[in-house]
């Protein structure tokens, strides 16, 4: 005969009162990297990884698009402090860094003297 889990009182819920929206996102969005002002805003489509589809080259240009962007941003350095605090970024431009593509590597890696 098998075990059989002790099964405790049974749970009574109570209806919950919820708060309402704004402390709802007040509580997920703290701990959270203010990038207020930031120039990546509005322009999701050249940060993102690569698409299935996606050819390395266009991939590369829009990367590149990106990083100058990143470059002029006044929110740079909140955004660099923010993606060192986390594990995987995947293959996005963060803080001005592109994430390495396969195949070729860029122009400023294959002339560096080493």
């Amino acid at each position: 005969m098998a075990d059989t889990a002790e099964v405790g009182p049974p749970v009574k819920y109570r209806h919950r009162n919820e708060p309402g929206l704004l402390p709802l996102l007040v509580e997920v969005l703290e701990g959270t990297a203010n990038l207020s002002g930031a120039a990546c805003a509005g322009r999701p489509e050249l940060f993102d990884e690569a698409a299935v589809d996606e050819d390395a080259q266009t991939v590369r240009y829009r990367h590149r698009a990106a990083v100058r962007i990143c470059s002029t941003c006044p929110a740079l350095d909140r955004c660099r402090q923010w993606a060192e605090s986390q594990k995987d970024l995947g293959g996005m431009v963060v803080a001005g860094r592109a994430p390495r593509l396969p195949g070729r590597q860029p122009y400023s890696e294959r002339t560096q003297k080493g």
